[in-house]
């Protein structure tokens, strides 16, 4: 299986050729409902089906029994953040030295996209901060310590009505799942999250197949190390 991650323009088309599943990054619906769109239109230009490729953007994931006890546990694990290491995390994503960033100023202003580099993961770090007028220690607080996907903080039900609301609406055929903590966060959202997603017909119950390509439902191509069956003579 084919697997992909990454939303320049060479990478969408790389996708486009090549992938049947796709790590990506998206703040918000209309983000990921737009790079679906485009992706499934330049698979198309290249002769495959549109939705022969399953699209999973990033999520990262806080819960609690309530929304104050989710807030709460964001709050106790930002602390423990060393923001030298935010800092220095940052810094490598946006390609420019540590030093030229001001904790309570917003980022500099102008950010050249990098060459040859992650692209994706830096305007998607310099949208999250334009767009919320953010400074760089609000900024890193939003990227979770520097991490720079979509984070989720809540109920199991407020957890389970936003995949809900992504899938419904085109922008995601699942999710690149990113608990707060292994592994107890990744226990909670399958013990807690899981049973309503199935509940809502929207998880299975039981895995079709053995294979990574069955639960996610692509088909099996046929092996191209598969020839002719030859007869053998009987004595």
């Amino acid at each position: 299986m084919t697997v992909q991650a990454g939303g320049s323009s060479d990478g969408r088309d790389l996708a486009a050729a090549q992938a049947e599943a796709v790590f990506t990054l998206a703040q918000t619906i209309e983000e990921g409902v737009a790079y679906a769109r485009d992706l499934r239109t330049r698979a198309i230009a290249y002769g495959r089906a549109g939705d022969s490729i399953v699209i999973l953007p990033g999520l990262a994931t806080v819960i609690g029994s309530t929304e104050a006890e989710a807030k709460r546990r964001q709050d106790e694990l930002w602390e423990l953040v060393p923001i030298e290491y935010s800092l220095a995390r940052l810094a490598g994503t946006l390609h420019i030295d540590p030093v030229l960033l001001d904790l309570d100023k917003p980022l500099p202003d102008p950010l050249p996209l990098p060459p040859n580099a992650n692209q994706t993961m830096f305007q998607g770090t310099v949208n999250i901060a334009r767009r919320g007028n953010l400074t760089v220690r609000q900024l890193l607080r939003a990227l979770g310590g520097g991490v720079g996907h979509r984070i989720v903080v809540g109920t199991p039900e407020q957890i389970a009505d936003d995949i809900e609301a992504w899938f419904k609406a085109g922008a995601a055929d699942g999710f690149n799942l990113m608990p707060d903590v292994l592994p107890s966060g990744l226990e909670v959202f399958v013990d807690n999250v899981v049973p309503i997603l199935q509940k809502r017909g929207l998880f299975r119950r039981d895995y079709a197949g053995t294979t990574l390509r069955s639960h996610f439902g692509l088909p099996h191509p046929p092996s191209r190390f598969a020839g002719p069956t030859r007869a053998v003579a009987s004595a």
